[in-house]
């Protein structure tokens, strides 16, 4: 059975603000996130979402204003691997896996470079994330470049959650996904937050969001226009003009 959620942040955004040059990728940016929630976030192209991973993360950058902290503690000074070590790891858009390992292997390599593991307690834990995200059998032992592309997503995920995190960010999981196949990302997603790891999920698939989020955050520009209930927040009319536009928000 999960844990009670935990009124306490645990990974809390505050005040972010990320220039580069004259532009203004984020804006004063402000949200929280508490053990064991499902945080989801949604914007048009352009609005500033892997730019906030990116911060979080400092994959590739530090916010340029503002802070992060982790279960209280500033993590936005620290370097890309102590942040992860700390507790956050995240996903990317684009295929990160070693192309020609297994997918045994590619799991191994994460947990002995996110955790401080010997061999043997590496080996355990990249077969407990395997069996987390049900990529088993043959499938192990495949080529990461042979996978289909659920496969590659579980993979991804797989080796995320070998670290150990507290807070997992996914940046878009379900692109190029099929109607089932989101389905069955919908309960990967709910089967990692069952091991009591909090998620903090970009996406376009707004179906998706609104399945699994328990907070919604929109994202415009750069800035915060909406956050709260994700029924509450689809309804919001600025949110409604930043997909559609202002004229077809009206029609």
């Amino acid at each position: 059975m999960l844990e009670a959620k935990n009124s306490e942040p645990l990974l809390e955004v505050r005040n972010v603000t990320r220039r580069f040059g004259a532009l203004i990728a984020l804006d004063n940016v402000s949200f929280s996130v508490r053990k064991g929630e499902i945080f989801g976030i949604a914007g048009p192209n352009g609005s500033g979402k892997s730019t906030l991973f990116n911060v979080i993360t400092g994959i590739p950058f530090p916010p340029s204003e503002g802070e992060v902290l982790l279960a209280g503690d500033p993590i936005h000074r620290m370097k890309p691997h102590q942040i992860s070590r700390a507790g956050v790891l995240r996903t990317f858009q684009k295929d990160a896996e070693f192309a020609t390992l297994s997918a045994g292997e590619n799991v191994y390599a994460s947990a002995v470079y996110c955790g401080q593991m010997t061999s043997a307690e590496a080996k355990h834990a990249a077969e407990q994330a395997l069996d987390d995200v049900s990529l088993a059998g043959e499938r192990r032992t495949k080529a990461a470049s042979d996978l289909s592309v659920f496969e590659r997503k579980q993979l991804m995920i797989a080796s995320a959650i070998v670290g150990r995190p507290k807070v997992l960010l996914l940046d878009e999981p379900a692109a190029g996904l099929t109607k089932p196949e989101i389905s069955g990302l919908s309960d990967l997603i709910r089967t990692v937050n069952g091991r009591g790891i909090a998620v903090v999920l970009i996406e376009h698939v707004l179906p998706l969001l609104l399945e699994v989020s328990e907070h919604l955050m929109i994202l415009n520009h750069g800035a915060v226009i909406a956050s709260g209930k994700p029924q509450d927040v689809v309804r919001n009319r600025e949110v409604i003009e930043a997909y559609l536009g202002k004229r077809e928000a009206r029609l």
